[in-house]
Parts: structure tokens; sequence; C-alpha cells
């Protein structure tokens, strides 16, 4: 069975034609889909039965909560007004709201478009309640699907071990990126630590994403790698890998790195190559036809051609060093490594980031090579704190170690803002530019290819 799957998957060329035909498909259809999910709702006060299926963000006036309605399964931006009472409202409360209910706003920053983005992630609309429009209610939750019962319980989950994050005592200069980099809450972020991030280029960093489960992948291996009993160990890890997907929430990126990992564990199975080109057009087309609306999701996008250009280019960048220098030097393989997939992570990257955010990092080289070793050591202090909860004095020594690495990412990732010409802002492109960028990328690696065969 594995050994048909890989040869499919890693010899069939028709592939990424096929994900070609369902992208131009998308972009036809796609409109309509849209246009279809914006509900127009009715000028009238409307009661809703739902349930917090997000972290609260209490902001200087309200408190903003994402729901889902019981009744018709329609997703939700609340904003509650602030006071004692909205404060107090935790993720899986019910909540009994009499209010108007407006489509999701229009709003819109350069190429970034608010209500696209809202709609691609399921909002219907939105709405604003304020003290006593709403009440905290006991709800059923068997008529939700077997899905968000199950994302519901695995949020909560998170919400258990976000607590024993504020019990262990990490500094609040520290909690905001442990809980984004580990768990994926970024409710704790606060804006200027965000803008950092994005000034020097490692905002991915933040958000889950492939690196992130591939360094969970790697440590759960060594554990449960056992070759006597592989079949037995990848589904282990599979499993593993899902059920932290469940944890974090199942966004795009998270979905696409949690379905790419478990076909390359069950090509492992087969020994054969574990990723390649094809292997990223099977993932994209089965989310597209799961969702198609993905496709308009700027997370979709940047994770789908960051990878891509890893799988291109990392190959010829690394070859630029020859293979027996590599080995005879292991740190410089490691640095080289790091540097390669740096490089060909920003050149799929850069110019989506600049399309949307009109920016473009010019130390982004050196923000990785500082971000990945801390984001690794992090996480692996994250889950040695979670698992040594029955000897306090290590935990706590863990704890200490863990914040003082996320307060070192910031103070570094400050310095580094400090460098001069650290973003060249007020990028403006078109879409017509953004696609002769990536045309000219593409002809590019051909051209390299055909005069460099050695390099593919």
């Amino acid at each position: 069975m594995s050994s048909r799957l890989s040869s499919f998957l890693n010899r069939t060329p028709v592939l990424p034609l096929a994900l070609c035909l369902v992208v131009a498909i998308v972009f036809i259809v796609g409109p309509i889909l849209r246009k279809r999910l914006t509900i127009e709702w009715p000028n009238q006060r409307l009661t809703i039965e739902a349930v917090v299926i997000s972290e609260p963000i209490v902001k200087e006036k309200v408190v903003v909560v994402d729901l889902l309605t019981t009744q018709n399964h329609l997703k939700l931006k609340c904003r509650l007004a602030r006071d004692s009472y909205s404060e107090n409202v935790r993720l899986g409360d019910g909540l009994q709201i009499r209010t108007y209910i407006n489509k999701v706003h229009a709003w819109q920053q350069g190429h970034f478009d608010y209500q696209r983005y809202m709609v691609c992630h399921g909002f219907s609309g939105e709405l604003f309640a304020k003290q006593g429009d709403w009440q905290l209610q006991q709800l059923s939750l068997l008529g939700l699907s077997l899905l968000e019962r199950t994302k519901l319980r695995f949020l909560l989950w998170r919400h258990q071990l976000l607590d024993y994050y504020r019990q262990w005592g990490i500094t609040d200069e520290a909690y905001g990126v442990v809980a984004a980099m580990t768990l994926g809450d970024k409710s704790e972020l606060d804006t200027t630590l965000k803008e950092m991030y994005s000034q020097v280029g490692a905002s991915h960093i933040l958000a889950l994403s492939g690196l992130h489960l591939m360094i969970i992948y790697t440590v759960i291996s060594l554990f449960v790698g056992w070759r006597r009993f592989r079949i037995a160990s990848q589904v282990i890890i599979v499993l593993s890998i899902w059920a932290f997907a469940f944890l974090v929430g199942l966004s795009p990126s998270v979905m696409r790195a949690a379905f790419m990992i478990s076909i390359y564990a069950l090509l492992s199975l087969g020994h054969r190559e574990r990723m390649s080109v094809n292997t990223l057009a099977f993932t994209a087309i089965v989310m597209l036809i799961a969702n198609p609306l993905s496709l308009y999701d700027m997370g979709f996008q940047l994770s789908f051609m960051a990878v891509l250009a890893i799988l291109l280019f990392c190959p010829m960048l690394e070859r630029l060093i020859p293979l027996h220098v590599q080995m005879e030097h292991r740190w410089l393989k490691i640095l080289w490594g790091m540097t390669c997939v740096s490089l060909a992570a920003q050149v799929g990257t850069a110019p989506l980031i600049a399309y949307y955010f009109g920016h473009f990092a010019t130390w982004f080289l050196i923000s990785n090579f500082v971000v990945i070793p801390l984001a690794t050591l992090l996480l692996n202090l994250a889950l040695l704190s979670i698992c040594t909860y029955w000897w306090s004095g290590l935990q706590s020594l863990v704890v200490v170690v863990l914040s003082s690495i996320a307060i070192l990412m910031n103070y570094l990732l400050e310095g580094i803002t400090r460098l001069p010409l650290c973003s060249i802002e007020s990028i403006h492109l078109s879409t017509l530019q953004l696609a002769c960028i990536y045309l000219l990328i593409g002809c590019g690696y051909i051209l390299l290819s055909l005069r460099y065969p050695r390099f593919r």
C-alpha cells in the first residue's frame, strides 16, 4: 500500500498539473462561493444561542470572542462591552444574546481584505452586545457536529494547559510568546510585539506551521521510533501530530503541515522519497476540495509558497558547498542547511508579504538564525515542563529557563530592529506585478535547472 502511494506521489508528474486545474476552477467559482457565504442579516434584533470557541481577548472597551451558534452552526465574531461580567467569559461558555447581527464589515489595507479574510475563516457575521443584551446560559452541545464537539474538547484542554502556564509563573514578558509558539494562542500578544516580529521577518515563528510540527515529529520519533514495529510507531506519531493539530485549533497552516507529515510518515514505511512537489500538490488538492475558499486565505498562500520554494530551491543552494566538505564539518552542514531553508522560504514568501503588508525584512537571515534554534529549545522545554509536573523543583527550574529563552528571543529581535534599513516599507505591488515576480522566479528556476542539472 505504502509503496503504491509512494510511486503515485513521487513519480507521477500529473499532480502539479491537477493542482493547477483545481486552482483555476477555484478562481472561477471562488467569488460565487464567497458571495453565497456572505449572509445578509435582517435589520432587527435576533436572539441566538452560541458557544464561545476562542480564548477571549480583553481590549480597552470590549471583550472579543468567536461564537458558534447551536441552531445553524454559524461562526460569528462577537464584541461584548467590557465590564466585570464580560471579563469572566471563558472558552466553552454558552451565551444567549439578543442584538443586531451584521455581515462582516469591509475593511482593506493595501491588498489585505478583512472581509475576505473573515469569510475564508468561516465567519458569517459580527455583532456587538452591551450589558443586558446577553447572559450566560447552559447549552447542550448535541446539536453540534462530532468534528465541532471534538475541536471544542481539544480547545478546552488547551485552555487548561494555558492555565498551567500561568500557574508556573511564566513572566508576562514571555507568556505571550510561549503561548503562541507552543499552543497557538495569540490572545496575550500585544500589538507592539507582533509588529517587532513582523519587522524583522520572524512572524512565522509565532504562527504554528510546519517548522513547529516537524520539531514535535522529531521529538516524538525519538521516543516511539521503534525499528521493529515501524507501522505501530508511525501510527502513534501521526495520531500524536493530529492530536496536537486539534489542540491548537486546526489552522490552515497546521492542517497543511499535519497532512504532509502524515504522508511523510506513510511513505517512510516504503523507504521511498518522502517529500516532493507531488506530495505538496496532493496536499493542496485535498485541502482545496475540502474547503475551496482556503485558496483565498493569506496563511494558506504563504504556507504553500514557503514549502514549494524550499522543495525547489533548497537542493540547488545546498549543492553550492560540496557534500564532502559539509560532511567533514558538521557545524557547517547545520548552518548552511539553515541558511538554505531560510533563503528558499524567503524567495517563496517575500513577494506575497510585500503584496499584502507592503514591507520587506532585510535582516531576515539573521532573524532566522536567532529564532529557529531558540524556538526548538523553547518547544522542547515546554514539553519537558509538562512531563515534569510530578517534580515541582525540576519543573520550576525548567520554567525559569523557558522564560529566559523567550525573553532572550524578544531582546535579540529588538536589537535587530535597531540595525540600519531593518525593514523596507511602503512597497506597493499590484496583482499583475506579483504574478510577474513569481513568473520570473519560476523561469529562473527552470533556467538554473537546465544550465546546472546537477543542482536539481
